[in-house]
């Protein structure tokens, strides 16, 4: 294992100086000086290093069953060099203004980068050190990460990654409590790199967001959540391993029907599945990214305009970079939100 060695973080300490008056001002200018008040500190303090950070979640399962283990991290000074694998936390990262981000997984410049990252991350001056699953390791060394965080997709690959730095932050969480899950990675992000004043504005915009959508959902009788890639469809419940249960359980909505196969991909659960559940509402998350026109032609044929949402025009078309590959980021999870607000008036 490569053993890094980090600089002490050296405490700066601020004086206050006092003019000294001279002995012969008389008393009465001294009474007409303006009277002195000591400076205020700012409301944000430094993180205090060495600092101990634990994963958002103890372990996981990979998809071939094997069980991992993800430890606390110990960081010596505030990280100068990150890698993200995970696009969520880099929008997290990205909207606290935290600097310092060397390497991405770009993929190449292809697949499903959220857009609104695309511009400022997507260049030469930042390493692309592979994909979500296939990580070149030789460009994450070379990076020289002094911190790098990964979510489930890159579990199988914690120890070969801790080769590099034992800097290897697990900020992956599970379904359970999804709206408190994005805030403890905005939390973690913030208490790493001081940023806990904005962390709270962005939590509590998002907050307003997350309630204006559970005000809506309460007028509707029942949703279902469908996600279609490649002209296939499948069904989410609000099932304990359902991928989108928190849109029922966190959301508000109140599901459809509660007897679908519980995956993290969904079951196959055809159009004749859908009209049979009749859904009020119906969240079609597009997992090839398409355009909206092109999957409106498959998605609303023959038997889905007999359904209740065709018919009251609450088919809400959702974009699968966000819902699919980043969730959990902050300013993501606002725009999914909004995507909901915007197309359920």
């Amino acid at each position: 294992m490569k053993k890094w060695k980090f600089l002490t973080a050296a405490a700066l300490t601020l004086m206050l100086a006092a003019c000294g008056s001279d002995e012969e001002t008389s008393t009465k200018d001294e009474a007409n000086e303006p009277a002195k008040t000591e400076e205020t500190t700012s409301s944000t303090e430094a993180p205090a290093f060495p600092m101990t950070v634990s994963p958002l979640s103890a372990g996981s399962e990979t998809e071939d069953g094997k069980s991992l283990t993800f430890e606390d991290v110990t960081f010596e000074e505030m990280p100068k060099n990150i890698v993200v694998f995970d696009y969520g936390f880099l929008d997290t990262l990205d909207a606290l203004g935290v600097e310092g981000i060397v390497g991405i997984a770009a993929n190449g410049g292809k697949g499903n980068f959220p857009e609104h990252l695309k511009e400022k991350y997507l260049t030469d001056s930042i390493t692309d050190v592979g994909s979500l699953k296939q990580i070149d390791f030789e460009k994450v060394a070379a990076a020289n990460p002094d911190a790098i965080f990964i979510s489930g997709r890159q579990g199988s690959f914690y120890e070969e990654l801790k080769e590099i730095t034992p800097n290897v932050v697990f900020i992956g969480s599970d379904n359970s409590n999804y709206v408190e899950g994005v805030y403890e990675s905005v939390d973690l992000a913030a208490e790493i790199f001081g940023k806990q004043e904005k962390a709270e504005e962005l939590k509590a915009a998002l907050q307003e967001k997350v309630d204006a959508v559970k005000e809506k959902a309460a007028g509707y009788e029942n949703a279902l959540v469908a996600m279609y890639n490649d002209k296939k469809i499948s069904g989410f419940d609000n099932g304990e391993d359902s991928r989108f249960a928190y849109v029922y359980n966190d959301f508000g909505f109140k599901p459809s029907t509660t007897d679908i196969k519980a995956s993290s991909h969904g079951s196959d659960f055809s159009y004749e599945s859908i009209l049979s559940v009749d859904p009020e509402v119906l969240l079609i998350i597009d997992r090839t990214a398409s355009d909206v026109e092109t999957i409106k032609a498959d998605i609303e044929n023959d038997i889905i305009k007999q359904t209740r949402a065709y018919k009251e025009g609450k088919i809400v078309y959702l974009d699968g970079v966000n819902w699919y590959f980043s969730s959990n980021g902050v300013t993501t999870e606002a725009e999914k939100l909004d995507e909901i607000l915007n197309e359920l008036k």
